[in-house]
């Protein structure tokens, strides 16, 4: 029995392969993706004493793990193309002729960069054609104009006229009135007593026939025969009646006259009647002038819709959208980016919805994924994600920024994005990528295949650690450890007993623990006649973590112990 280590081979032998070369389902088992992983992983010596055999033969030997701090993931493996976080179509509404390009792809553009410029010349003649016909428009709205400001202005003199007639004949009239009112002011006195005179005069002509009436009564019953009877006391009462009315039409008539010698001396009618006049003439000269004032108000506001009027005729909506149009024929970017696809050439015609040219940041990069039903649970937004594609060198980091809120029924999946962080990646758009996605991580730990840990009598978990010898006479002793965190093929473990260094044995069972050749299956000649068996598993000792053949074990890119695959 020979005891391989992996220190041991490494110093030996190395062995490069690719971390796409492999491709593998969820569904291989274990077993068979250990025997796999060996055959990428290097190849093994037949002997310590460095024996080299051109023919085919026969050896064996028990694997073993090296222990050594490194890092274990739990990972999903997918596969998605290259995109553009930021991609922005340049299109055209109208149907022209491309005049010129002044880009092509690849070139990088920022945003508002010209990229396609159409032929304007139709759109030129219809503007020179509704420019002169609303040069028309607007020389006719400006003769209107000039027009109804020239009415406005005699319209405005006619009204200034007649407002300064109005004042003076208000000035007039107020000074005929004042002349007036003060003549009256001294003939009121005189009016008074012509007022008290009548009034006086008209109670004794009432009392007058009163006594008529009396005495006519006495007369008629017998009472007194007439005016001649001077024991008649109704005739007595008539006489005095009557002469006391004689006496007041006297005093009336002398108020009256009074009344006329004042109003004669103060002028009084002719007053009166030069107020009377002037008030006319007011009346007149107010009537005047609010006509004209309405006829210059009339004017102004035919002067203000005549400057509309121009106003409206100096613009066109015609005219507008024609000169939109033009500004619209030079179609520029939106977003900056490299020019990914121009889809016009100089001369040809740009219909209505053409995409003249894309344009993608090439410096914020995406990868659509699908995650799988069984694995949506075990992702969250934020986690870490490994991108490795062919045309780059080494991992580059991303992280995943969105996932659909529902599956898929094409592929019965999730799809999601993982926006690259890494700063000059190296990616290009279109290419295809395998995205790993980190589920969770514990550094500087040890870690051996999951076969290497079994069960003991108590329950307790266990490894087999190397105390002695070699080849048949190897000895292994077993260790009680702690199990923590672990992947479809690696498992951490920990314990007081282990230190780096340590050979473990990769099988907790002594039956598969021992290969040979007859048992291990394939047996592989090497450069120099060295033959390796294919059969055995990759321990991790072997290379650092997360660096175990791309594909396997696991689904489609997935990596050991970087994490088990999912459906890419």
């Amino acid at each position: 029995m020979l005891i391989r280590s992996v220190e041991s081979e490494r110093d030996e032998m190395k062995f490069q392969f690719s971390l796409k070369s492999l491709r593998w389902t969820r569904k291989k088992t274990v077993i068979l993706a250990v025997g796999i992983c060996l055959a990428g992983a290097g190849s093994f010596y037949f002997s310590r004493q460095g024996t080299t055999r051109k023919n085919t033969t026969q050896a064996s030997f028990i694997r073993t793990t090296v222990l050594k701090k490194t890092t274990l993931n739990n990972s999903i493996s997918l596969t998605g193309t290259v995109e553009s976080a930021s991609v922005s179509n340049v299109t055209t509404n109208q149907s022209l002729a491309v005049k010129s390009i002044p880009v092509q792809v690849g070139d990088w553009v920022e945003a508002g960069d010209i990229i396609c410029v159409l032929d304007t010349d139709e759109i030129d003649k219809n503007i020179e054609k509704t420019l002169e016909s609303l040069q028309e428009n607007i020389d006719n709205a400006k003769d209107s104009l000039a027009s109804a400001e020239e009415n406005l202005t005699w319209a405005q003199s006619d009204a200034d006229s007649a407002w300064n007639t109005m004042a003076e004949k208000e000035s007039a009239m107020n000074s005929a009135k004042t002349a007036y009112e003060s003549a009256r002011s001294s003939v009121d006195a005189f009016q008074a007593n012509v007022d008290q005179a009548q009034a006086a005069y008209q109670s004794a002509v009432e009392a007058e026939n009163q006594a008529l009436s009396a005495l006519n009564s006495a007369i008629s019953d017998g009472t007194c025969t007439g005016l001649e009877d001077t024991a008649c006391a109704a005739g007595t009462a008539y006489n005095d009646a009557k002469q006391a009315s004689a006496d007041a039409k006297s005093k009336a008539d002398s108020a009256q006259q009074d009344l006329k010698s004042a109003q004669s001396a103060m002028n009084y009618d002719t007053l009166a009647a030069a107020y009377n006049t002037a008030q006319s003439a007011y009346n007149a000269a107010l009537t005047a002038w609010n006509t004209a004032r309405n006829n210059r108000d009339s004017w102004q506001t035919k002067v203000e819709d005549a400057k509309e009027a121009v106003t409206k005729a100096s613009s066109s909506d015609t005219l507008d959208d024609l000169y939109e149009k033009k500004e619209n024929c030079t179609l520029t970017a939106e977003t900056a980016g490299k020019v990914t696809a121009i889809n016009v050439t100089v001369g040809s015609m740009a219909t209505n919805n053409t995409t003249i040219a894309t344009i993608q940041d090439t410096d914020a990069l995406k990868i659509t994924v699908t995650i799988p039903e069984y694995e949506i649970q075990n992702v969250e937004l934020g986690m870490t994600a490994k991108i490795t594609t062919d045309a780059t060198e080494g991992e580059i980091e991303g992280t995943l920024t969105q996932i659909s809120p529902v599956a898929s029924s094409q592929n019965g999946g999730f799809s999601a994005e993982v926006t690259v962080t890494t700063p000059n990646s190296g990616l290009y758009v279109g290419i295809n990528a395998t995205v790993e996605i980190i589920q969770s991580t514990v550094d500087n730990v040890f870690v051996v295949p999951i076969d290497a840990v079994g069960t003991n009598d108590a329950g307790e978990s266990i490894v087999f650690v190397k105390e002695s010898g070699s080849g048949s006479d190897a000895v292994f002793k077993e260790v009680v450890v702690t199990t923590g965190e672990e992947n479809d093929y690696y498992v951490e473990i920990s314990s007081t007993q282990l230190s780096e260094g340590m050979e473990v044995r990769s099988s907790a069972d002594p039956e598969q623990a021992q290969v040979n050749g007859s048992e291990s299956g394939e047996q592989v000649q090497m450069n120099g006649g060295m033959q390796i068996d294919m059969g055995g598993a990759m321990p991790s000792g072997e290379m650092p973590a997360g660096q175990m053949p791309a594909g396997g074990p696991g689904g489609n890119g997935g990596g050991a112990p970087g994490g088990r695959g999912g459906n890419g």
